[in-house]
């Protein structure tokens, strides 16, 4: 069917009724008209208008659901987000290729952009779940890292005890009595670099001694786990086994000749469950009649153990009774594979 278009130069011209609502150019003056629908009247030149009354333009429904949809990914976030983006950019297509018969480019737009807004503000949250485990466990192995580094520390010192001594330092400094006085912890200061602290100990005192307590603050960082959560800065948990046949035993320090098992087998300090004044000659009382002492740290699976030798291991909180124990003696000869712990 064709539709008459009227110019207001007074040329009528005819088109299909395809290009209803479209533009056209009159033949003969140049101007732009629009295709009024079909079966509606021609206008003359003398009604006063320079082309035929445009179609009523009407909004695309894609850009009204777009802004919809970006209006409420403030709530439902991606859910709604992306389908805001995505439905707004398609009815910006739509009103692209209507030749002006669509209006609502300015809620397509809203939409996308409300919907860019809802779907980052989730992206933030689902990030930062996603990311956390990840630095959680990044934060906590650096912590054990630096928790075997300082076991290894103390492996270095007993080692460098030794060869000044001859022998490893025994449990505790004691009275003329036999009487325990300070731990070994001290005994090793100035093989750990802290000499001067060292000096500053009267070793014929008790720990708890005025003087002695008073120098308890000043505890190396090399006795702390960075796990540990006590604010109390003269606590460890850094202990030995003492008792019968542990490394420890004898009061005049155990030789090398006396670890019949292996220095690679013999436990020397392993982290305890329970924090004690790192100057206290405190440590985990062995007996193979009596239950383990507890041993334990706030490492997942486990706890850090240093060997004689001066290697430190991880033994998982799994790890069996009878393996322990020989892994505690010193001369029981018994056979420990390291798959064992």
């Amino acid at each position: 069917m064709a539709i008459i278009v009227s110019c207001a130069c007074g040329k009528q011209f005819q088109t299909s009724d395809e290009n209803a609502g479209r533009r056209a150019r009159c033949p003969d003056c140049g101007r732009d008209l629009i295709v009024p629908q079909a079966g509606a009247k021609p206008f003359a030149p003398e009604d006063g208008l320079e082309f035929a009354p445009a179609t009523e333009e009407r909004s695309s429904g894609k850009a009204i659901a777009s802004l919809i949809l970006g209006i409420c990914s403030f709530i439902f976030c991606c859910l709604t987000g992306i389908p805001a983006i995505i439905v707004g950019a398609m009815g910006l297509g739509e009103i692209k290729a209507s030749n002006g018969r669509l209006g609502g480019r300015g809620m397509a737009l809203t939409g996308v952009i409300l919907g860019s807004i809802g779907s980052f503000v989730m992206v933030i949250p689902v990030l930062i779940a996603l990311l956390l485990p990840a630095v959680q466990a990044a934060r906590e192995a650096a912590r054990r890292a630096q928790c075997v580094n300082n076991m290894k520390q103390i492996g270095l010192a007993l080692h460098n005890y030794y060869s000044a001594n001859d022998r490893f330092p025994p449990a505790a400094i004691t009275d003329r009595d036999g009487k325990p006085l300070l731990s070994w912890r001290v005994t090793i200061l100035p093989y750990i670099e802290s000499g001067s602290l060292y000096s500053q100990f009267h070793l014929d005192e008790p720990w708890d001694s005025p003087h002695n307590l008073a120098l308890a603050s000043q505890m190396p960082s090399a006795f702390r786990c960075p796990d540990e959560v006590n604010t109390d800065p003269t606590l460890t948990t850094y202990e030995a086994f003492v008792g019968p046949g542990t490394l420890f035993d004898s009061d005049e320090g155990t030789r090398m000749a006396d670890i019949t098992d292996g220095t690679s087998n013999t436990l020397a300090v392993v982290e305890s469950s329970n924090a004690v004044p790192w100057t206290k000659p405190d440590d985990l009382a062995y007996d193979k009649t009596l239950p383990l002492p507890p041993v334990g740290s706030r490492h997942p699976g486990g706890f850090n153990a240093l060997m004689t030798d001066g290697s430190v291991r991880f033994l998982k909180s799994t790890i069996g009774e009878a393996v322990l124990r020989s892994l505690i003696t010193r001369n029981g000869g018994e056979v420990v594979s390291a798959g064992a712990y």
